[in-house]
């Protein structure tokens, strides 16, 4: 029997440097993060797990676990899930005896991420902002703002430092 895990996810990232989507982004971010925010349509409590996907244009879809810190109601079928990666997972391809359930609301990028700041240099809070517009075929290019210090950088700048 297959197991039917909640998840949330990331969509194909692009990169402005290498011109092209971003494979293999899970490894990235999880060595750089391990605290993310997602919307999602479906309530969870504390404790539970959940899968986040990273898309990936040749390979298999990657998988990291994290488990649910807290989830706050924002409105009716709207809830922020707080989730923290556990420190010992390790990113896995997508595995055949797992049936994965996305509940994201919005895009497929984290509405908050915590993380060093090229700038202010201060680990903090970065939200969301928006996906920036391009002539990109593969892939979205998510912008977020520093809280420490307001400015403003792409996910795959913040990440790749």
């Amino acid at each position: 029997m297959k197991n039917l895990i909640p998840c949330v996810g990331f969509e194909l990232q692009y990169s402005p440097i290498d011109r092209d989507s971003v494979e293999n982004f899970a490894i990235t971010l999880h060595s750089t993060t391990n605290e993310l925010v997602f919307d999602a349509f479906q309530k969870m409590e504390p404790g539970q797990n959940i899968l986040i996907l990273f898309s990936n244009r040749t390979g298999p879809t990657q998988q990291l676990p994290a488990e649910v810190i807290d989830c706050i109601k924002v409105d009716d079928e709207h809830y922020r899930l707080k989730l923290k990666t556990k420190s010992d997972s390790a990113v896995l391809d997508d595995a055949a005896n797992m049936i994965c359930l996305p509940i994201n609301k919005g895009p497929s990028t984290p509405q908050e991420m915590v993380l060093p700041c090229p700038s202010c240099n201060i680990t903090g809070s970065f939200k969301f902002i928006d996906n920036q517009d391009g002539d990109w075929q593969h892939g979205i290019l998510p912008i977020y703002n520093c809280s420490s210090c307001g400015t403003s950088r792409a996910m795959i700048g913040l990440v790749s430092i």
